[in-house]
Formats: structure tokens, sequence, C-alpha cells
């Protein structure tokens, strides 16, 4: 199976306050989660490296035992341009692990490796919707067609606007609006196991209408509106291994909620979406680098409440509204800016779907036509052409949920 398998970390040195310590991308970590089939790199060219290596060892800070040297590569001087520690992970590297400086104690973490695991995934999630509320979670298997599967529950229904990071082991269901109002909830459950959602983190504020995307190690959650029902530009960042709450990342282009993301391991996607009027606009982050979104290209259409998805190369934007109810379907190679393309269309014209996909396939689950409908039909992201159908959902509430899966293109 074909993918692509590098990884990185930006490395900064802070003292929080107890001492020196190992940041990755702009965050405290105790520990994360590695994969086997996949390398990572640790880059320590950022100037408060210097006289810090990062090593890896079979106990913290290699205390009785020596530096681990099997699938590692070093370059550089930490501190100096091209520095960087990268690790390949194999289903021979153990369980766990500790990043550590070779200088100073008590500056790295943990790094866990599930046995047994590697991705990208096959299943897809879907939970929450409107017409009535509902906490319902079903799951589909991407590369077989069919019906959906009951998965489990949100903690609590959410009827509009929540969306889901889709995760290498979980999926992450953030904001939304609830019976009691608008929610700064993270609620997440995991792909292995059928089962209900448990509390996760918060966002910085509470969120409807949010969009969201990640890798293997980050998740996004951006746009959407406030409790004050003002259309933001925030971006919010949250460490999948981690339970700390969401922190800033950067704003958008536009302020702007409603959109579709797609999304390579380094590169996050945003289109489309409701500024008050349908945009067209599709901007783009860099997962490793911590700051405002930069302009992509434009939709073959200004669109919001539109579906999307990816594998690693190419980005997937269906239905929505455009002015009416569509059933359009276009696409971007993610690795190039620039305006996105004619796929093909839909099976049945609808808007508020949500989108998930693996290595080869894109699935487009739910909506409105302007009714709820269960619908989900998908497409192979490598060739155009008009979707086909693949099953239905257990529910038509679907509108306003969330989706994704553990294969989509951040994680490939």
């Amino acid at each position: 199976m074909a993918r692509s398998t590098t990884f990185k970390y930006n490395v900064t040195v802070v003292n929080p306050g107890s001492g020196n310590k190992y940041y990755l991308d702009g965050i405290l970590i105790p520990y994360v989660t590695l994969f086997p089939g996949c390398t990572y790199e640790f880059n320590q060219d950022d100037g408060t490296n210097s006289g810090h290596p990062l090593r890896f060892a079979t106990q913290a800070d290699a205390a009785g035992s020596s530096e681990y040297t099997t699938g590692v590569t070093t370059s550089g001087t930490p501190g100096s341009a091209t520095a960087f520690t990268k690790i390949e992970v194999t289903t021979s590297t153990p369980f766990v692990l500790y990043f550590y400086c070779t200088n100073h104690s008590g500056m790295g973490g943990e790094i866990n490796i599930p046995p047994n695991m590697t991705i990208p995934g096959d299943r897809a999630l879907q939970g929450g919707g409107e017409s009535p509320a509902t906490s319902n979670i079903d799951y589909l298997t991407i590369s077989t067609t069919g019906n959906a599967t009951k998965f489990g529950d949100l903690i609590v229904a959410s009827f509009d606007g929540i969306n889901c990071v889709g995760g290498t082991t979980r999926a992450f269901f953030g904001g939304g609006a609830q019976p009691s109002g608008w929610s700064d909830r993270v609620m997440a459950v995991d792909f292995a196991s059928k089962g209900n959602c448990s509390d996760f983190n918060n966002l910085t504020e509470a969120r409807r209408d949010v969009t969201a995307t990640g890798n293997s190690i980050k998740g996004i959650y951006a746009g959407g509106s406030n409790p004050s029902n003002a259309v933001v530009n925030t971006i919010q960042q949250f460490i999948q291994s981690s339970l700390g709450n969401c922190i800033d990342f950067g704003d958008l282009t536009i302020s702007v909620k409603r959109c579709a993301p797609s999304q390579s391991p380094t590169r996050g996607i945003i289109g489309g979406g409701d500024t008050g009027s349908n945009s067209n606009v599709i901007g783009y982050i860099t997962f490793t680098t911590q700051g405002n979104a930069s302009d992509f290209g434009d939709l073959t259409a200004a669109t919001k409440y539109l579906g999307g998805n990816s594998n690693s190369t190419r980005g997937i934007f269906a239905g929505g509204n455009s002015g009416s109810i569509t059933n359009t379907i276009s696409y971007v190679t993610i690795s190039s800016t620039s305006n996105s393309t004619d796929f093909g269309d839909l099976t049945q014209a609808r808007e508020g779907l949500n989108g998930a996909s693996n290595t080869t396939r894109c699935v487009f689950m739910g909506g409105l036509t302007p009714s709820s409908v269960n619908t989900v039909d998908y497409v192979t992201i490598a060739s155009t052409s008009n979707a086909t159908d693949f099953g239905d959902l257990t529910y038509t509430a679907t509108a306003g949920g969330g989706g994704n899966s553990n294969g989509h293109g951040g994680l490939q």
C-alpha cells in the first residue's frame, strides 16, 4: 500500500518554570504515539536547541540503558540548519521508548508504539446531526460498499455544526450546538472498538460550524461561529496523544464557517464556506508551523455547507449550496496551490454532508436535499468521474453532524 511515511516535529527548548523542556510543534507533550511503517523526524534547527541533542532510549533519560540507535539517523548540530534526529519505526521497534537530551535530564518524554498497528486505516465514522438532535455514531468500512452499522453515541446529542478530527487511533468530535447551547467540548472515541465517546479536552472557546483537519500528530479546528453568532477566523490545535486543551494556532485568511477540509501529512486545506455570503476561497496551513493560513486558490464555485476529504495527494470537495443545493464535485492537488478542477457529480445533490477517505476512496455521508437523508456515495480519488452509490447510514438526522476516518490523507 503506497503512502507517504515521514512525519515531522519541530523541536524547541522552553523553560515553563520547572527547567528546560522539549516542546514539539510549540506544545509541551509528556508522551507521543508513533506508528510502525512510518518515519518521524525531530527537527532541531531552531536556535533554542543549541546544546540539547535529542536522542532515544529504552528508559527515561537513558538511566540504566544505552542510547537506542536502531533505525535512527542524526544530522547536523542542534540549533543549526538541517539538524535533526530521525527514527524509522517498525514492528520490531520496542513498544515504549523515551526521547531525551544527552546533556540534561528531565527534558524529554515517553514514546508509545502500539503493537501490530500500522496506518492508514479503513474506517469512517459519522456522528451527530439535526432534525431531531441525535447522539448517534455510525461506521462504515470504506473499501467495502454496504450500509452503515451503529457504532455508539456521543456524550450528548449535537444537532448542528459539530465536526470531527480523524486520527490514527481515535476520532475527536468537537464543538457544535447542543440542547444547552454552543459547545466547547471535544469528545473522543477509539476507531477500533464500537462504543461511546468520552470527554477528551476543550476548545479555546465554544464553536459551531467549525472545520476539522489534522495528521497523525495534530488535530485542527478552524473557523466557525461563536456564542454571539459572530463568524470567526481563528484556528485551534491540539496534540492527539495528549489530554491538554486546544491552543491557538493562527488565523484563517477570512472569517468563515461551514467549510470543508482536505489534508496531506504536512498540509491542511480548508475550502469554501459561509462568510455571510458563499465563499470560494481555499486556504492552507502547514501542520508543523504555527501561524496564519495562506491562500491556496479558489473553488469552481462559491459554496457553503460542502463536504470534503482526501488521500495524501488529492483533495476532494463535494456538494453544498452555491445559491442552490448542488451535486458538484471538484478537486485540488494538495502539494500545488491552484484553483479546484471539476471532478464529477454526486449521486444526489445535497448540502451538510460529511466526507471520509482511505488511500483510494472518498465517501460522502448524509446531508440535506433539503430533507435530511441517509445517503452514502463514493468516488475513486485518482479517477475523475461521477459518484457511485455506497449504501445508507442507519439514521437520517445527519446534516450538521461530523464525520471522518482513520485513513485520510493526513495519515498516509
